[in-house]
């Protein structure tokens, strides 16, 4: 009984400042909690944005802290969190691994400010972020910038003259051809039409519009449609 005695006794002390190291672990992890959300909102890419998701990083960070303020301070709460992880089911789905790392950030952030290892987390917070605005500002990891597939139906005779190439060359820094199609014909006599696909790279990727205009302009060309591609990156 002696022992599970101390076990109790150790369980229930708590430091006399208690209540000054939880408020500055959870002031800390508060702050911590919200470089990394701004950071992750400011240099988010594609359209899977979700703001309680962002919300969710500030409250993981102080959850987490608190969590581990308890462990500190109560060595039976361990039991308690185990026991509430393992009855609570996460049904969330995070489709992006950057939305996971930031996960996993704000909760070891959460962790350090929780068991009073404030400048770590601090720190920790900073270099993370820094590193996230330095792959975010470099484009780190894409292909190209902007490549853009361009689909068009026009008369063979046309192909064959340079308006096409004049008109990609004046709006494009890149094209090359993907497929040439010969599209069939109703009478023998009416002219031979193409369905052509290239792959090009806009000089300016707002001259889209200006781009389709001026080839139906200069060639006649039916059915127009530009595809841009966003640097080969998940857009969902």
């Amino acid at each position: 009984m002696g022992g599970l005695d101390s076990l109790f006794q150790l369980g229930q002390a708590a430091p006399t400042n208690l209540v000054e190291r939880l408020l500055l672990g959870l002031l800390v992890a508060f702050a911590v909690g919200q470089l990394n959300a701004w950071v992750y909102k400011w240099s988010h890419r594609g359209v899977s944005y979700s703001r309680s998701f962002t919300q969710a990083l500030v409250l993981i960070t102080i959850v987490s802290a608190l969590s581990m303020a308890l462990v500190v301070t109560n060595v039976l709460a361990v039991f308690g969190l185990l026991g509430g992880l393992a009855i609570i089911r996460f049904r969330t789905v995070v489709r992006d691994a950057r939305d996971t790392a930031y996960v996993f950030l704000c909760l070891i952030c959460g962790l350090a400010a929780g068991f009073g290892f404030y400048i770590a987390s601090i720190i920790g917070a900073i270099v993370a972020n820094l590193t996230a605005l330095y792959l975010h500002k470099t484009e780190f990891g894409s292909w190209h910038r902007v490549d853009n597939l361009l689909r068009f139906e026009v008369a063979a005779s046309a192909l064959r003259s340079a308006a096409v190439d004049t008109v990609l060359s004046r709006f494009c820094r890149q094209h090359a051809v993907i497929s040439v199609d010969d599209l069939p014909t109703l009478e023998p006599s009416a002219p031979a039409n193409c369905e052509c696909s290239y792959r090009v790279r806009l000089r300016d990727p707002d001259q889209g519009l200006e781009l389709v205009s001026a080839l139906k302009e200069a060639t006649q060309a039916r059915a127009v449609h530009l595809l841009v591609e966003q640097g080969n990156e998940d857009v969902a």
